[in-house]
């Protein structure tokens, strides 16, 4: 058998929802198309209905949905998340969420899905994935008008995202920090939100650096620089309401500069050529960063045709407000308070960014009075109007301070937590380790929900002649490329842990035995199938049985144990099934094993690197003599 990455697709690769069908057939191709091809169906779908009418969101969204089915059922736990936050994040972003008549079956889907993610992620043990989390929470309770209450899901977002320098062990480096630079992307939107734009600023230079830096796709820089735009456009709007006009003059000659710098990059992403003309006339948020820096009359109509291609409220607003501008420099405040009046009906039902919601209230007040030659304004009325912005100003530093502070709390926390978890990982690998595997297990084991729980014990073939020949630090390499393998071609919710040396076990809670096995030697042919120059050739024999209800789970290891060496005895690089033995007979064999196991313990007297620490080395022993089995 080979694995699922490996099979050839014989469908087109594109969604045909994108390509213009009325439905998504992605969940009918699924079971031919790789993890990466998934993905990619997944990522186009998710961008297209942005742009959709209402049917083609719905379509997009079931899509989604029944790709994220398929995928619970045996992709690994990567795919999973980045499906969760595709689903996560196309209802979030549904323009029609505040005022949809199930809008409260859409909240409840969104909070089930975002604790299926953070279970994953603390799961896999990935801080970015957590970080991602903490973003995810922050990002629902914005939009849901509760901004506030969003500070501390912020906070542990910066305090996590910001820290992370480098991959976990065995993950890819390029493709860490193209992930790590989209999720600090989102965390600057909701600073955004928050109207928190000197930590913006701040994360979004981190995560352009992290792009650059990484070799990240020409898309995923784009949307970085556009969202730069954004930034540096609303920061603008709000200097320019607390009277800060200078300070905001430079925020608008740097929404410019970031505007040039997408539109350089608009062509090779979109795999065009072009000077960046086709970027200004397409993009209204660049179209909008020119207009707001220098408005003149002969913008007004670029800026009206890209109302219709115009999507998202926030840049809606924003066009509005260049538009006014543009249109007041030509003379006309009448056509300017008309350009704003739509959106100014439509923000009093909806609310989706306080800071640009209130510049483009304060625009529509000025162009309106403009308009109708209204008298001055009544300086009673001024001050008073003067005083709430200063104690807007006064309220979003409070903020921010809160925001930095809150961060800070969570790092040191984080830095007493991190001696708690790595007292469950395994240092080599990433894995859990023992301690952790003892706990998932004795909770597999009492669960009846959890069964039948399959447990697996896995051990590598030839494994010695790699220390032996090549060197015990290519054998770390090996350990850490195998439990990659394991952990990717695994199933989400399996537990792949180190058992010490170059074993592993893997715990599969609701798995009857035939589709255990089936995994495992997914598992197997993937492990075999990896490079030479990658694993030195290792294959896994594995032994794997049900753990019964309410069993010992030292029984189930050790049923597993025997079952690994008939593997081993049929030449390795298979999986054969074994059965947990009668309580009466595991009690009456523990002993005299248990005896062997820890005089091979005492008479140990090295360990290598890619050894197991003492404690768990004194769970392996027991095993039948080097003479009375083949080599590994």
């Amino acid at each position: 058998m080979t694995s699922r990455s490996s099979v050839a697709i014989t469908v087109p690769s594109e969604c045909v929802l994108v390509a213009g069908e009325p439905n998504c057939r992605c969940p009918q191709d699924a079971h031919r198309i790789t993890d990466e091809q998934l993905i990619v169906r997944a990522t186009d779908k998710f961008r297209w209905q942005q742009r959709a009418a209402a049917e083609g969101r719905t379509a997009a969204r079931a899509g989604l949905d029944a790709l994220l089915v398929d995928a619970r059922h045996d992709r690994p736990s990567t795919v999973v998340s980045e499906l969760l936050r595709m689903c996560i994040m196309i209802r979030i972003y549904d323009p029609d969420l505040t005022t949809h008549v199930e809008a409260d079956t859409v909240r409840t889907e969104v909070e089930a899905l975002l604790q299926e993610y953070t279970e994953l992620a603390e799961l896999d043990n990935d801080p970015r994935r957590l970080g991602e989390a903490a973003t995810l929470r922050a990002l629902r309770t914005v939009t849901f008008c509760q901004g506030e209450n969003a500070l501390a899901d912020t906070a542990a977002a910066h305090a996590i995202l910001t820290d992370l320098t480098s991959p976990m062990p065995g993950e890819d480096p390029k493709e860490w920090s193209r992930l790590l630079s989209r999720s600090l992307n989102g965390l600057v939107l909701v600073l955004l939100k928050l109207g928190s734009h000197e930590l913006a600023d701040e994360v979004s230079q981190r995560g352009i650096a992290v792009a650059e830096s990484g070799g990240a796709p020409t898309m995923d820089r784009l949307i970085h620089q556009l969202n730069r735009v954004r930034l540096q456009l609303s920061w603008a709007l709000r200097l320019e309401r607390g009277g800060r006009d200078a300070a905001a003059s430079t925020r608008f000659v740097g929404a410019a500069q970031a505007a040039h710098a997408a539109a350089l990059l608009w062509g090779p992403a979109h795999g065009i050529h072009d000077d960046g003309s086709a970027a200004i006339a397409g993009c209204s948020i660049l179209s909008t960063a020119y207009a707001l820096k220098q408005p003149t009359p002969d913008q007004i109509d670029l800026l009206v045709s890209l109302e219709r291609t115009t999507h998202f409220t926030e840049d809606r607003m924003m066009l509005a407000i260049a538009t006014a501008r543009c249109l007041l420099a030509a003379g006309r405040p009448a056509a300017a308070a008309a350009a704003l009046a739509p959106l100014q009906t439509e923000l009093r039902i909806s609310t989706p960014d306080a800071v640009l919601s209130l510049a483009l209230h304060r625009e529509f007040a000025k162009m309106d009075g403009l308009a109708h030659g209204a008298p001055r304004r009544p300086d009673a009325l001024a001050r008073y109007a003067e005083a709430l912005e200063s104690e807007l100003w006064a309220l979003r530093e409070a903020r921010l301070t809160a925001l930095r502070s809150h961060s800070e709390h969570h790092r040191l926390a984080l830095e007493h937590g991190a001696v708690a978890a790595q007292a469950l990982q395994d240092p080599l690998t990433g894995l859990p380790n023992r301690r952790a595997l003892d706990l998932r297990l004795a909770e597999a084991v009492t669960t009846p929900s959890a069964q039948p729980c399959a447990v697996a014990l896995i051990d590598l073939d030839r494994f010695k002649d790699v220390n032996d020949d090549r060197s015990h630090a290519a054998g770390d390499a090996v350990l850490r490329e195998v439990a990659t393998c394991l952990r990717t071609i695994l199933r989400s919710h399996d537990l792949v842990a180190r058992y010490g040396g170059d074993e592993f076990v893997v715990v599969m809670p609701a798995t009857p035995p035939a589709e255990a096995r089936a995994a495992l030697q997914r598992a197997a042919d993937a492990v075999a199938a990896l490079p030479v120059e990658v694993a030195a050739g290792v294959t896994m024999s594995v032994g794997v049985v049900r753990a019964p209800l309410d069993g010992d789970p030292a029984a189930a290891l050790a049923a597993a144990d025997a079952a690994m060496y008939r593997a081993k005895h049929a030449g390795g690089n298979t999986v054969v099934s074994g059965a947990v033995a009668p309580a009466a007979a595991t009690a009456a064999e523990s002993g005299p094993v248990h005896s062997k196991r820890v005089m091979s313990t005492l008479t140990s007297t090295s360990v290598s690197s890619n050894s197991a620490t003492p404690a768990t080395v004194t769970s392996r022993v027991g095993r039948p003599s080097a003479a009375s089995v083949p080599s590994d």
